[in-house]
């Protein structure tokens, strides 16, 4: 088997196998694939078969009819044996491809005037010199032996994994159980925010108000941040032109990161293209070199941080959401003089909880572990300058390192984590999601820029009063009529429904029959069960767009009959239901008991007593 073990179109298949009776089938399904082979050969699959089971049959007795009968089926060229010479492979061996059992009686014959039979299966195989590729084309004169032929090829063939079949079967699973996406292109009008234009397969909607952006304050629109970027463009054209090693850093990244480090009352900050790319490798990179580190994090942490914790393979413990008593029972449990990172959010982006800051810093540091906040959906919103609820709180001191974002309230793109100043340096010098990928162009990066002064003064504080002033009013509207939306401390409205394929059709009628934009939030976003429509405001909205979406989504509700509260429960946000029964038909209730604590549901909570409104 010298001539096989050489060849890589006939190595792959196991010695044994040419030495039984399948050998044959084999040759002939490998074979082809080999150009020096296919340029020589024609092949009767099924006549190779019956040649096979000669060879390998001792008993039967060897005649001048068989003998001709088995060189009849299998033919080479009359230059094949030159051709074979040419086989880079093959080419110096000591045996020539005739010495293999299924080929050493053969007849050589002029291809050229090779007839089709009736009874045979012939194959041309051409392969092109430029890419290797071989194209088939093939002839089937007897159908019955061919659908055979052909099966018994598939099976030698395509022993490998279905991977087409699988994800065709993945799609199927999310079209099934209703959590498949279709992406809406919403164009946004920049000179009629929140306004904008929508197109989807099969539909378009012109005219659309969008109620579920991350622009929380509609900075994307604000004429001195298009102005800012603009100016960029002239002067720096589009893109960064390198990493940040390699001529990509511009006096605009420099600026930035200063200011960002300034912001939060740090030494020093770094700039990232996302917040997603901050969070993963920076969390990965600190756990990774902090020798032995272990790490504790609050159980509905963000995708990105639950992605960084697995890519660092270190010891992870989960604390129950908000829980700084669990925190703690775990804490306690942990050898001191190990590292420790303890990470959480400030505000959650799909519940709208805001994290006891205090208390899980005070507890993190008791037992000597650095604290990684990400406050990507506060930056803008909270503080005196927007610097989030950090500052609002007054702990900034506390954190260790704070995580945010310029893609939402800024109004553009790009991530950043602030921190001390060898710290930050450790993250530049170490994260690869920070060294191997091209800057954010400067242009972006000016517009950042322009965002952060702008939410830093008198301006961005007037939006923020006028945003959450906004939210008191639309979540008042939406109580009154009794839709479920959840009350939260933060300036996220939680419109709870609790089934994906019901969520889902609302979201498509209030876009198709209203003209009103507000994304279904399934499974993986939300468990499975905490199904909603995820509300959002800006500054821009008005009183009568909150009226008609109220109105709309009421009219969706009552068309779908979707449950909505109970007068008692819209009340007190509390479960009077006066039996086991009525209790699990009441859906908002199941819903509120399993997620939220009564703290942040009774009344109006310290965090958002705090919150500046207008009047």
């Amino acid at each position: 088997m010298e001539i096989v073990s050489k060849c890589p179109f006939l190595s792959r298949v196991s010695s044994r196998i040419f030495t039984s009776s399948r050998g044959a089938a084999i040759f002939d399904a490998h074979a082809p694939l080999c150009p020096v082979f296919s340029r020589a050969v024609s092949v009767d699959s099924r006549s190779v078969m019956e040649t096979a089971v000669h060879e390998n049959n001792p008993n039967e007795k060897k005649t001048p009819e068989n003998e001709k009968k088995s060189a009849d089926k299998l033919c080479f060229d009359k230059d094949a044996s030159d051709g074979f010479k040419r086989c880079p492979f093959l080419g110096h061996s000591s045996r020539t491809p005739f010495d293999i059992p299924y080929i050493k009686s053969v007849k050589i014959v002029d291809a050229s005037s090779f007839d089709n039979q009736a009874s045979a299966h012939t194959e041309e195989v051409y392969f092109s010199r430029e890419n290797g590729v071989s194209s088939r084309k093939q002839e089937f004169m007897n159908s019955n032996e061919s659908q055979s032929s052909e099966q018994q090829r598939k099976t030698d063939r395509d022993p490998t994994f279905r991977y087409d079949q699988f994800f065709v079967d993945q799609i199927a699973l999310k079209k099934k159980n209703h959590t498949y996406r279709i992406f809406k292109e919403i164009n946004r009008s920049a000179s009629t925010f929140p306004l904008a234009n929508c197109r989807f397969p099969g539909n378009a909607r012109d005219g659309i108000t969008v109620w579920c952006s991350n622009d929380y304050l509609g900075l994307s629109r604000h004429p001195k941040v298009i102005a800012a970027v603009i100016e960029g463009l002239k002067y720096h054209g589009t893109g960064a032109g390198g990493t940040r090693n390699i001529s990509g850093t511009n006096s605009f990244h420099h600026r930035l990161e200063v200011e960002l480090a300034q912001w939060h009352g740090k030494d020093a900050g770094l700039l990232f293209n996302s917040c997603y790319l901050a969070n993963e490798t920076a969390i990965a990179t600190l756990a990774q070199n902090l020798p032995n580190c272990e790490i504790f994090s609050d159980a509905a942490n963000h995708a990105s941080i639950i992605q960084g914790i697995r890519l660092s393979k270190q010891p992870k413990f989960i604390f129950r959401h908000n829980d700084p008593e669990h925190l703690e029972e775990l804490l306690s449990k942990s050898d001191r003089s190990k590292p420790k990172l303890v990470i959480f959010e400030s505000v959650h982006s799909m519940t709208g909880d805001i994290s006891p800051m205090k208390q899980l810093c005070d507890i993190a540091h008791k037992y000597g572990a650095l604290t990684f906040v990400d406050e990507v959906h506060a930056i803008g919103l909270y503080g005196n300058t927007g610097a989030g609820i950090a500052e609002m709180e007054g702990i900034i001191d506390d954190i260790d390192f704070i995580s945010g974002t310029l893609g939402k309230a800024a109004g553009n793109i790009g991530g950043y984590i602030v921190g001390n100043h060898d710290a930050i340096d450790t993250l530049r010098s170490y994260c690869p999601g920070f060294i191997f990928t091209t800057a954010l162009p400067p242009a972006t990066v000016a517009g950042c820029l322009a965002s952060v002064n702008i939410l830093k003064g008198d301006e961005g504080k007037q939006l923020r009063s006028k945003l959450h002033s906004n939210v008191a009013t639309l979540f008042n509207k939406l109580r009154a009529v009794d839709i479920p939306a959840v009350k939260t401390p933060s300036h996220i409205i939680p419109v709870h429904v609790g089934n994906a394929e019901e969520c889902l059709r609302a979201s498509n009628d209030l876009l198709l029959q209203h003209n009103i934009y507000v994304q279904s939030i399934n499974y993986p976003t939300v468990p499975v069960g905490q199904e909603q429509l995820r509300i959002t405001t800006t500054p821009l909205h008005t009183e009568e767009m909150m009226d008609y979406l109220v109105d709309s989504i009421k009219s969706v509700w009552n068309r779908h009959n979707i449950p909505f509260l109970w007068s008692v429960c819209n009340k007190y946000d509390k479960c009077f239901c006066s039996d086991k029964s009525a209790a699990a038909l009441c859906r908002y209730q199941t819903f509120i008991r399993s997620r939220y604590k009564p703290s942040n549901l009774a009344g109006t909570s310290s965090i958002s007593a705090r919150i500046p409104v207008s009047v």
